[in-house]
């Protein structure tokens, strides 16, 4: 019998330094464990520094298939029979990193100067088609909030903003809740978790913390305590795949992902299920 799953799109954001890689990474690591489900990792960071948590080697990334192709197209050298669409789909999957357990690619940026709006939109519906192909799509984010307002993250079914013990990365949450609402991108759920807290402060701060941002319509599904494991095998420049089972940020983001619905439910029913 073959049970037809839900796809699902995730994209993680928040402001800069609260994380988002490493949240990301256990995310992969959890589904790795827990689900089969088939995993399309998608560094969106020009930064890059998801594929040294995930240990993955990237040769070329989708700015590099895009910046190519601009300069193709200014030297009159894409036409004919092949279409522009057609030549940037094939870098972008030369660009793909397969994995044994997730498939894996990188944005990376565009470089010189000028509008790159007509590969950009075709770009995103290469990216679209890809995306298809997987039960589970997560998006490792840029901070800022420039990925909503481009509109990037058009297709995503679950927003997670994580955010650190300060008051500006709440208040990031907030402008990243507003700005999509804005760009009236319609995302079905929206999770915050709460990332580097220390233990000890956990409990005396997570039913205050709960309270204010349910007040602004965000639901808070957990806390990633400060974990001395995962610093060390950060510091090492070691993949975070590697933070063992007792490792207390592993734990809470097995969690979170739990409570977010993505392990159990291969229809993911609920998390595709709007708020109200």
């Amino acid at each position: 019998m073959i049970v037809m799953r839900q796809k699902l799109v995730l994209s993680v954001s928040g402001k800069g330094g609260v994380g988002k890689t490493s949240i990301t990474t256990l995310l992969v690591r959890t589904l790795m464990k827990h689900t089969n489900h088939s995993l399309l990792i998608v560094d969106a960071d020009p930064v890059m520094n998801l594929p040294k948590t995930l240990g993955v080697k990237v040769e070329q990334t989708v700015g590099d298939a895009a910046t190519q192709l601009r300069k193709d197209i200014d030297a009159g050298a894409v036409g004919g029979q092949v279409s522009k669409q057609d030549v940037l789909e094939g870098e972008v999957f030369d660009a793909l990193v397969e994995d044994d357990r997730f498939d894996f690619l990188a944005m990376g940026r565009t470089e010189g100067e000028g509008c790159y709006c007509y590969v950009n939109r075709i770009l995103s519906q290469i990216l679209d088609t890809i995306a298809r192909n997987y039960d589970i799509t997560i998006m490792d984010m840029s901070a800022g909030l420039e990925h909503l307002s481009r509109r990037t993250t058009r297709d995503v079914d679950v927003l997670i903003i994580v955010i650190d013990p300060s008051s500006m990365a709440f208040d990031a949450a907030i402008r990243i809740r507003d700005l999509a609402k804005e760009v009236q991108i319609d995302f079905k759920q929206i999770f915050v978790i709460a990332n580097r807290f220390p233990p000890s402060l956990i409990e005396e701060v997570s039913e205050d913390l709960e309270r204010r941002l349910s007040e602004e319509g965000l639901k808070l599904v957990g806390f990633v305590p400060t974990d001395d494991e995962l610093t060390v095998i950060n510091l090492r420049g070691k993949p975070l795949l590697d933070l063992p089972d007792s490792s207390p940020a592993v734990k809470a983001v097995e969690a979170i992902a739990k409570k977010m619905g993505l392990l159990g439910d291969s229809t993911f029913l609920e998390l595709l299920r709007p708020t109200t």
